[in-house]
């Protein structure tokens, strides 16, 4: 039997309430734009931090099954669910309406799904499935590195780190003249390449605890820099600082390393009865990613609060995860109805 980690569950926890909170503050017409902004800054690695648990938990697979093993879990922990839950979402399209993700189709059609699937234009917040899946795409070539060449897979960050958060950051930050589209110079497909391949590099500790610490303390005063900015530069941080910048990855590794150090070092994460509720608690984080606008939804529709209250942008994030949880885990115990919640 495989060893559960237990800091990856808790990182699972983290990034799925991260996600809630996001999208609770992110209506444009929220009344206090320098509260939104101060909680987009926080919760920013949300989705960053599953990408690094990904990449911790699958990039060494090849010491546990095959290619071919690894392409039949994937499949069946990802992509049918993405489809399912891109056609359930998309014949609720078609009558009703939800915030985030969800967008029109009072048209249906087949042409249009598949248009709509191909553009991620059904719930726009599966643009997570996309991602995830052009990762999954490339593991298999990331894997061969993992024995003897984790030093390159390094370097594979390097390059990923200059190209999309670098280069980008620069050019949209100081205005320059240059269309980043006309010249790819990152020589990798994803822009979370990086990002995913960090998951693995810290997750076998391929830093020292020295460097650990480090990359803790870094992503902690790239958090205070991006408070800082989003309180006296709103404007600027909005666009050029929360988007890939240096100041971002930093804090996301950060964060990452952050926990599995917390996690590692107090004994109450050894008790049997916390790792099992924790690893509960992390099994139903995909299902509330996907369902999580139905219950934005029925809660905006039953306590009729404003965008920009404090029921709609911090309750509701925490009744969503504790009943949208609920609802997902009892779903995981039905035959065969299970395997449509990831």
């Amino acid at each position: 039997m495989k060893k559960r980690l237990t800091y990856i569950d808790v990182i699972n926890i983290i990034a799925i309430f991260a996600v809630l909170m996001l999208h609770s503050s992110q209506y444009p017409t929220n009344g206090i734009v320098l509260k939104n902004n101060i909680i987009q800054a926080i919760f920013i690695p949300a989705i960053y931090l599953f990408l690094m648990n990904s990449g911790a938990t699958l990039i060494g697979y090849r010491s546990k099954y095959d290619t071919k093993t690894f392409f039949i879990k994937r499949f069946r922990r990802v992509i049918i669910p993405f489809v399912i839950w891109s056609i359930v979402w998309y014949l609720y399209d078609t009558k009703f309406t939800a915030f985030p993700g969800p967008i029109p189709h009072p048209d249906p059609s087949i042409n249009d799904f598949l248009l709509g699937f191909l553009n991620n234009n059904i719930d726009n917040i599966f643009w997570f499935f996309y991602a995830i899946i052009l990762l999954y795409l490339l593991v298999p070539l990331l894997s061969l590195l993992v024995d003897r060449h984790k030093d390159l897979l390094f370097y594979l960050v390097i390059l990923n780190f200059i190209g999309d958060f670098i280069y980008i950051y620069v050019i949209q930050a100081y205005k320059l003249p240059i269309d980043p589209t006309k010249i790819q110079i990152n020589p990798i497909a994803s822009v979370f390449v990086g990002i995913f391949i960090m998951g693995y590099l810290i997750n076998t500790n391929y830093f020292s605890k020295k460097v650990e610490m480090c990359i803790s303390v870094i992503g902690i005063c790239a958090l205070a820099f991006l408070l800082i900015s989003e309180i006296f530069l709103p404007n600027v941080a909005s666009h050029d600082i929360l988007g890939n910048s240096p100041y971002l990855f930093f804090y996301v590794i950060g964060v990452f390393t952050l926990i599995k150090l917390i996690v590692g070092k107090f004994k109450l994460f050894n008790n049997i009865h916390v790792k099992s509720l924790l690893a509960k608690m992390a099994s139903v984080s995909l299902g509330i990613y996907i369902l999580h606008p139905f219950f934005f939804k029925v809660f905006d529709v039953i306590f009729k609060g404003s965008p920009s209250g404090f029921m709609h942008v911090f309750i509701m994030p925490i009744v969503t995860y504790v009943l949208c949880g609920l609802m997902v885990y009892v779903i995981k115990k039905v035959p065969f109805v299970k395997d449509a919640l990831p």
